[in-house]
This record gives C-alpha cells, structure tokens and sequence, in this order.
C-alpha cells in the first residue's frame, strides 16, 4: 500500500461522531467531486470517486446525516494498474434542502460561515476535499500534496486565501482542463494539513522522513565542506613543495636562512601534515600563521628564481 492510500486508510477508519463534523466532511466530498446531472427530467447529484475507501466513507456519512443515496455503482479499471472506485448518485433537491436547511448553500463559492470560523469544522471540510480529490507523494522522494477540484475559480481562492490568513499554509494552484488542482510543496505546510485532517500516523510518518532529509543534506554539507578545504590544502601543499624543490635545485636548501630551511625540511619530509601540525614540529614551534607566512616567503624566493632564468 503506497504512502497516499495508507493517508486515504487512516482517515476513512476516523469515528463519525460529530453531526456538524460529518456534515463539513460531506460538504467536502460535494464540493470537490459533486457534479449535477439529469435524467429524465429528473435532477441528480453525482459523487464520482477513484478511491473504494472513500466510496465506503461517503456512504457511511450519508447513513448518518439521512441523505440516503438513490444509486451507487462501482468500477473497475484494468487497462494499466487495477483499481476501484464508484459513483453515488443523490437526489439533488434532496441533498440542497438538507444542506440549506441548515444554512449551507452547495452552490455558493464562499465557505460556510461554520467551517470558517471552527478549525475542527474546517479540517473535517478538508478531510471531505482530500478523500475525493485528493493525493500526496512518499516523503522519501519529495513533498508534494495536491487535492483535485471540479469546481469553480472562486471557490479555489476563497480556499486558499482562508489557508493563508488562517493556518499561515501557502498553497497554489494550477488549471487543468476545466479542474483546478491545489497544491502545497513545503514539508512544514503538509504536516499542518495532515493534522488539520487528523491524519496523526501519516504526520509521524512525515516528520520522520523529513528530519531523515535534514541529516542527510547536513552530512552532504558537511563532506562537501570537508572535500572543498581537503582540495583546497592539497594544492597549497603541492605548490609549497614545488616551491622548495626550485629552491633546492638553484640554491640548495642550506643557502636560507635557519628557520626557512628547517621549516621547508619539514615541508618536504611531512607533505602529509596541515599548517598547524607543521608548526607544532618547529622547535620553538610555531603558529599557523607564522608558518603560512614563512611558506609565503619561500614561494616567492621560488617565483624571483624562476624568472631569473
């Protein structure tokens, strides 16, 4: 089971118990996937889902508000992965005086003033949304959560703009067709969601992978660091080396005065040995910067030989 169906799982298993809650999770599945159709002259709302679990879900909600379905169906698809999903089909009129009994227009974009003001309220509405329309990728591979809505431009802005003032979650969206598809990319963002939807284990889950991504890029930092200063000294060490074997070729090393000879003795014998650990061997020893300064000296006595010849 992917990490999206484990998310779809564990919603779909919550206790209905809130009559308020279960008619903000109904009004979520509506406004995402609802759609109005007629047939003989009779007009019907229709919930299409690409998820079995959520079928099941819509239609335990509906048993507990009494908006009892007039059809369901269910489809398979074999063509490239196999999967389940259905269709429930309610009386229109029956599902608007139900809602609208209770002040909550399904044909208006705006939110209803319960889900607005009552963060529960809000996050069984998203929980709606989510497990109608809704996807997210492993968190081993990226963060990426999106949920898919039939509906209108407006609606998608009222949405994302009481994200945004509300809960500080900035989301986008893109057109798709005549859909539109909300998305949240940053990990901090999509563990708010999952929350906000009671998705607890997909949230440890999620925390998990994304303090894993933090070591993992600090370790990459890190080795990074360390290769770039180990290149770094290696070539300042080859450049020393060169400098002195000039020296000892055209002068001989005894020509220098004491403590440049000993210091590029030392050069020579330890090539291995940082800046640091050459002054420790110095007798009296010296600092790092003494002996990156002394080091200065022979390069440039190197540099006046080479351009004597």
């Amino acid at each position: 089971m992917s990490f999206a169906d484990k998310i779809k799982d564990e919603l779909c298993h919550l206790s209905i118990d809130n009559d308020m809650e279960a008619r903000a999770e109904f009004l979520g599945y509506v406004k995402s996937r609802g759609s109005i159709r007629i047939s003989n002259a009779k007009k019907y709302l229709a919930i299409s889902l690409n998820s079995i679990s959520s079928l099941k879900r819509l239609y335990t909600l509906s048993k507990k508000l009494e908006i009892f379905p007039v059809k369901t169906s269910i489809t398979e698809e074999t063509r490239l992965k196999h999967r389940r999903g259905g269709e429930i089909l309610y009386s229109f009129d029956g599902v608007y005086d139900f809602l609208e009994s209770l002040g909550i227009s399904i044909l208006s974009d705006d939110l209803p003033d319960f889900v607005r003001d009552d963060p529960a309220y809000f996050g069984a509405f998203m929980r709606g949304l989510y497990l109608a329309g809704g996807s997210i990728v492993d968190p081993s591979r990226g963060y990426h959560l999106e949920i898919s809505l039939d509906t209108t431009r407006n609606f998608v802005m009222n949405l994302i703009t009481h994200l945004a003032n509300s809960l500080n979650i900035k989301a986008g969206y893109v057109e798709v067709g005549n859909k539109y598809k909300v998305y949240i990319k940053a990990s901090r963002e999509i563990v708010e969601l999952l929350s906000l939807i009671e998705a607890s284990r997909a949230v440890s889950v999620l925390l998990k992978a994304v303090e894993v991504r933090q070591i993992r890029g600090n370790v990459s930092r890190t080795l990074n660091f360390i290769t770039a200063n180990a290149n770094k000294s290696g070539q300042a060490m080859a450049r020393h080396v060169k400098a002195i074997r000039t020296i000892e070729e055209k002068l001989g090393l005894d020509s220098l005065p004491d403590e440049l000879e000993k210091l590029a003795k030392l050069r020579l014998e330890y090539e291995e040995l940082n800046l640091r650990e050459l002054g420790e061997l110095m007798d009296p020893p010296m600092s790092k910067s003494a002996v990156f300064n002394r080091l200065r000296k022979l390069q440039k006595i190197a540099e006046k030989l080479e351009e004597e010849k």
